[in-house]
C-alpha cells in the first residue's frame, strides 16, 4: 500500500555511475557470479540513496514499520509491507528511502541477463518500479540467498533460480512468454550431454546451447519433459553414478563426491541424503551387509 506524503525537496544531480548510499548497511551474506547477484543485507535507521545499472529486488525479511519511499523526483510515498511484499526497482532508477532498522533480500541482475536466458525475443523488457505482493517471487529469491549461502555454490541451481526469477519479474510487465517445447532429439542430446559430463560443473547456459534454445526456454522445456528441472535432475544421475561406486568400489566418499561432480563431500552427503534418505557411508555399509 502507497499513501502520497510530503517530502524536503532533495535534487538527485548524483553524479553518473552506481551509488548505493544507506546508513548502517552490512552484508550478512554476498555472492555475485555472471549478471547476477543476491544475498542479505541489514540497514538502519535514517536516509538511503540507490542509483544502479542492474535491475533489484528488494523485501524486508523483519518486522518493519511503513517506509517513505521517492523516485527520481517524484512525490514521496509511504510504503506498507504486507507479508508477501517485494519491491522491484528498476536498472536507472533514482530511488531515496527513509526507513528503520530491517533486514532484506536483495536480488540484482543487469538488463543483458534477459539478452542471455531469452535471446529470441526482440529485447529486454519495459521494466517500471513496482511494489506489490508476490509469494513465487519472495520465494525464488529466498531459495537462491539460500543456494548461495552454502558456500560451494552450484551454478547449475543459482542459474536456473535467476532465470526464473527474472523471467517472472519480466511476465509481471507483460513482457512476452516463452514459446517451442523441447523436441525429443534435443532433449537426448542434453541428456547424454549431462550424462557425459556428470563430473564437471553445469551451467544452464551450457545446457541450453547443446539444445539450441535459451535457457528460459530450456529450464521450462525440460521440466515438462522430464518433470524435473536440469538441475534436479542432473543431481539425481549424479546420485545414482554415486551408488554404483558406493557398491563397486572401495574409493573414499571425498573421491567419490569429486568423480560424480558434486563441489566437496559435505555437498554430497547432503545431497545423497535428500535423494535417498541416509547418507553415503551407511549406504555404503547396508550395500556390503
Amino acid at each position: 500500500m502507497r499513501d502520497e506524503q510530503p517530502m524536503a525537496a532533495m535534487p538527485l544531480s548524483l553524479a553518473a555511475g552506481n551509488i548505493w548510499s544507506l546508513p548502517g548497511r552490512r552484508f550478512v551474506s554476498w555472492h555475485s557470479w555472471g549478471l547476477s547477484g543476491a544475498g542479505v543485507f541489514d540497514r538502519g535507521d535514517g536516509e538511503g540513496v540507490w542509483r544502479s545499472d542492474q535491475h533489484r529486488l528488494v523485501f524486508s525479511i523483519t518486522p518493519r514499520p511503513p517506509m517513505l519511499l521517492q523516485l527520481d523526483n517524484g512525490p514521496a510515498t509511504v510504503l506498507h509491507q504486507a507479508p508477501a511484499s517485494i519491491a522491484v526497482y528498476p536498472a536507472g532508477l533514482h530511488v531515496r528511502t527513509v526507513g528503520a532498522n530491517s533486514r532484506y533480500v536483495q536480488v540484482c541482475w543487469t538488463p543483458e541477463l534477459y539478452r542471455a536466458i531469452a535471446p529470441h525475443l526482440p529485447g529486454p523488457p519495459r521494466m517500471d518500479f513496482a511494489f506489490s505482493e508476490d509469494l513465487l517471487l519472495r520465494q525464488l529469491a529466498r531459495s537462491l540467498v539460500e543456494e548461495i549461502g552454502q558456500g560451494a555454490v552450484d551454478r547449475l541451481l543459482a542459474d536456473s533460480l535467476m532465470a526464473a526469477l527474472a523471467m517472472r519479474v519480466a511476465q509481471r510487465a507483460a513482457w512476452p512468454p516463452p514459446g517451442p517445447d523441447l523436441p525429443p532429439p534435443r532433449l537426448r542430446r542434453v541428456l547424454d550431454y549431462i550424462e557425459a559430463h556428470l563430473d564437471q560443473e553445469l551451467t544452464l547456459a551450457e545446457l541450453a546451447g547443446v539444445a539450441c534454445l535459451s535457457p528460459c526456454h530450456l529450464s521450462r522445456s525440460f521440466k515438462q519433459a522430464i518433470g524435473t528441472g536440469p538441475q534436479r535432475y542432473t543431481v539425481r544421475r549424479r546420485v545414482e553414478r554415486a551408488k554404483a561406486l558406493l557398491r563397486g568400489s572401495d574409493a573414499s566418499l571425498a573421491s567419490i563426491a569429486a568423480t560424480v561432480g558434486f563441489a566437496d563431500q559435505s555437498h554430497f552427503t547432503a545431497a545423497f541424503r535428500q535423494e535417498i534418505g541416509t547418507t553415503p557411508g551407511r549406504f555404503r555399509a547396508a550395500s556390503a551387509a
